[in-house]
């Protein structure tokens, strides 16, 4: 299978299972954004997601239970099996499912029926989830003929920090947390994004809901236990140290707003990265202030501006970025910057 990044999956999303109306099937570890991307990109389509995790359905649920009507006895399906319109019908946590359930799904993805029901036209744009064996989920073999019939491929996710960066930035994720997994998981040898160590898993989810809350609502004592509980004691003591030294950094608006000066050369590698993405933050927050990040930004060394500029890329949208005066002003420094060779220019 091919290994994607959530950036490369969402463009599959919508070019082979909508556009081309092909069945993709989406393997990752918990944890890792897969049913957050499905949804991102029916969002981006204006379509509807028709979720469903099929470890909690029932055989009726899909043939239908027995009941009596003015009719007579008909068997009544599932209520939220699409009639009409169009959508995305998302089919998670489909090997967790039972075998006699993934056969009602080879019936579903193959013919576009089961029994008498019929998918509507609009809503043949399948796209399923589930974990590897490998990622110790409970995990039931797919039969080689449903997995036959993802004939629109399938797809391992990865986790990758620059994208994972440029989702949290706009998610509202803490810029400690951003910076931070951005520092250790390009100067440390271990897995920060997502790791699983028996004992401990650690997540993209949890880090833009469980350590986020922590640390922008807890204090003392209560903080540090409860970040030590969420990523465990190694690690939990290597990300207090690291928002303790975020909090004596200078202000990033004041820097934006022209005080570049509080910007040293003998700052720590740990303190650029916090000041990086909290300038790609700000101007995603604020458009105003783009011309103001960019500037400190270009102040700053090769290596840093070109990471703050890359997500400022995916934060502010290239488009935005490529219209701004200074950098029109300054094009020369950005391809510098972004290692542009004159024959590309």
């Amino acid at each position: 299978m091919k290994r994607v990044r959530s950036g490369e999956l969402r463009e599959i999303i919508v070019e082979v299972a909508v556009k081309g109306r092909l069945p993709i099937m989406i393997w990752g570890a918990p944890g890792i954004g897969k049913s957050h991307i499905v949804r991102e990109a029916a969002s981006s389509l204006g379509m509807p997601l028709l979720d469903m995790r099929l470890n909690y359905y029932e055989e009726s649920d899909f043939l239908g239970i027995p009941m009596r009507t003015e009719r007579g006895m008909e068997f009544v399906k599932y209520a939220k099996l699409p009639r009409e319109g169009s959508g995305i019908w998302f089919l998670d946590e489909l090997t967790h499912a039972r075998t006699s359930i993934q056969g009602l799904i080879f019936q579903l993805i193959n013919d576009g029926a089961i029994e008498d029901y019929k998918v509507p036209d609009g809503w043949m744009h399948f796209v399923a989830a589930s974990n590897l064996p490998s990622h110790r989920s409970i995990s039931n073999q797919m039969p080689a003929g449903l997995y036959s019939r993802f004939t629109g491929g399938h797809y391992e996710l990865v986790p990758d920090i620059d994208d994972w960066a440029s989702w949290a930035i706009t998610a509202g994720v803490d810029n400690r947390i951003i910076s931070f997994l951005q520092y250790m998981e390009k100067n440390d040898q271990n897995r920060w994004l997502y790791r699983d160590q028996g004992d401990i898993l650690i997540t993209p989810r949890l880090w833009a809901t469980g350590v986020n809350h922590a640390i922008t609502s807890l204090t003392g004592k209560t903080l540090e236990n409860a970040i030590m509980g969420m990523i465990g004691e190694d690690a939990g003591a290597e990300f207090i140290h690291f928002i303790r030294l975020a909090g004596r950094l200078p202000d990033i608006e004041a820097i934006a707003a022209g005080d570049t000066g509080r910007l040293s050369e003998s700052m720590d590698a740990s303190e650029k990265y916090l000041i990086v993405s909290g300038l790609a933050k700000l101007a995603s927050r604020k458009p105003e202030m783009l011309t103001g990040c960019l500037r400190a930004l270009f102040s700053m060394n090769d290596e840093y501006a070109a990471l703050g500029v890359g997500m400022l890329m995916r934060t502010v949208g290239r488009q935005a970025l490529m219209q701004n005066y200074f950098l029109i002003s300054n094009v020369e420094r950005f391809h510098a910057i972004m290692g542009v060779a004159d024959e590309e220019r």
